[in-house]
């Protein structure tokens, strides 16, 4: 259980980040879980070399990758979006910058481990970590931390000034501009926050489980689902959707090894994807689409639902009534 929450808690935090970059640029960030690695190595290297403990390093490693955040919109993102470029063209460009990313975090492993003798290729930080009443100290922090971002968030979407302009540039950039709304702060800002909670997920992952160079990737399968599943055009459905997949996972995974015994546990990272294709079957624009009043009636899932048990019980009744018309006969 306490594994759990730390994952879900983790999890959350990437797919709020990620529906943060597809609600304003509209394409996926797969480069989001590599900036998570970078912030994990940063972390690595600040406790290796100077003595930091990880809680000190994790605002150094989420205000780096929060400015590389800013980086990448200013230096690729940005210029291919003033070419005319579509949002494929974007998605191939991150889909090729993970791999970017991965070469120079090997890179430096080889010069680290060349120069302090010690790879950063796999590494866990629960040495470093304190309990209390038996409990880890990362799920003390995690999940208390997982919900104040969240809060704020939604404090800063719907209360603050710019939070109010980050929707209006999500929904409408033009319209927004227009309106006098500084579109290309709003672009910074989303890109340093989507920056800034890779980094700090980076940071923690080591706290909770071993990790390295590459691990971080393995979450991508997870946060991708998780925002699908909630749906990405809403930052409620990157919470709601992290938390789904995670418990989905574990669950399906216990009933999986209950029926099929443990091989079962080798497809793990499979039932996300399986859980994926039934959420879009049911409801496409994923679970907060349930509650989304501007969608004609006919669509919304639950109308749907509703009318789909009205047509069985209407055909359940014409065949009692046959079947009562036969037998008078």
């Amino acid at each position: 259980m306490i594994g759990l929450i730390i994952q879900a808690s983790v999890v959350v935090v990437l797919c709020v980040g990620f529906t943060f970059t597809y609600m304003m640029e509209k394409f996926p960030n797969f480069a989001h879980t590599s900036l998570a690695t970078v912030g994990t190595v940063i972390s690595y290297t600040l406790v290796q070399m100077y003595g930091f403990t990880p809680y000190q390093a994790l605002p150094v490693s989420t205000l780096i990758c929060g400015l590389m955040g800013l980086v990448l919109y200013r230096f690729i993102v940005r210029p291919i979006k003033a070419t005319g470029a579509r949002e494929i063209t974007l998605t191939f460009a991150f889909f090729a910058l993970t791999e970017v990313i991965a070469s120079i975090m090997y890179i430096y492993s080889y010069w680290y481990l060349y120069n302090r003798g010690t790879p950063t290729s796999g590494f866990y930080f629960f040495t470093g970590d304190f309990t209390w009443e038996g409990y880890p100290g990362v799920l003390l922090v995690a999940a208390p931390m997982c919900l104040v971002l969240v809060v704020a968030l939604w404090f800063f979407l719907t209360k603050v000034k710019q939070g109010i302009a980050f929707r209006a540039v999500a929904e409408d950039e033009t319209l927004a501009s227009s309106l006098g709304v500084n579109v290309e702060e709003i672009h910074l800002l989303t890109w340093f926050i989507t920056g800034a909670l890779a980094g700090l997920a980076g940071g923690i992952i080591p706290l909770w489980r071993y990790t390295g160079l590459d691990a971080n990737d393995e979450f991508l399968i997870l946060v991708m689902t998780g925002s699908v599943v909630g749906g990405l055009n809403a930052v409620a459905g990157a919470v709601v959707g992290g938390l789904i997949v995670v418990v989905a996972q574990k669950l399906l995974t216990f009933i999986g090894i209950d029926f099929f015994g443990v091989g079962a546990a080798m497809y793990e990272s499979l039932y996300p994807m399986v859980l994926v294709v039934i959420i879009l079957f049911l409801q496409p624009e994923g679970v907060m689409g349930v509650f989304d009043k501007s969608r004609p009636a006919e669509k919304r899932l639950t109308v749907r639902l509703r009318d789909s048990y009205r047509n069985l019980k209407r055909k359940a009744r014409e065949l009692r009534e046959i079947k009562n018309t036969r037998y008078q006969r």
